[in-house]
C-alpha cells in the first residue's frame, strides 16, 4: 500500500489478521430488563446529595457531597 506516507520504509510481507465477527447479543424486550441500582452516599458523613461533577472518564464518576464538601469517586461494576 503505497500513497505516499512513509514510502521509503521496506515492506514487511505483513497482511492484516482477519478477525472473527462477535456474535451480537440477544435482543431483548425493554420491559425485561433490569439494572441493580446502588444509590450513592458520602463516605465521610452519609448524606445522599452527592451529585457528579465530572463523569468525563466512564466507568469512573467524581462526586462532591452538598452536606460537607468532601469529594470522593465511584467506580460502576461491569455487569
Amino acid at each position: 500500500m503505497r500513497n505516499g506516507f512513509l514510502d521509503d520504509l521496506p515492506d514487511l510481507g505483513i497482511r492484516p489478521v482477519k478477525r472473527k465477527k462477535r456474535k451480537s447479543a440477544p435482543e431483548q424486550e425493554p420491559g425485561n430488563v433490569v439494572v441493580k441500582y446502588v444509590r450513592v452516599k458520602c463516605p465521610k458523613c452519609g448524606g445522599l446529595r452527592v451529585p457528579v461533577y465530572n463523569s468525563e472518564h466512564l466507568p469512573i464518576r467524581y462526586h462532591r457531597c452538598a452536606d460537607c464538601g468532601f469529594c470522593f469517586k465511584s467506580v460502576e461494576e461491569p455487569a
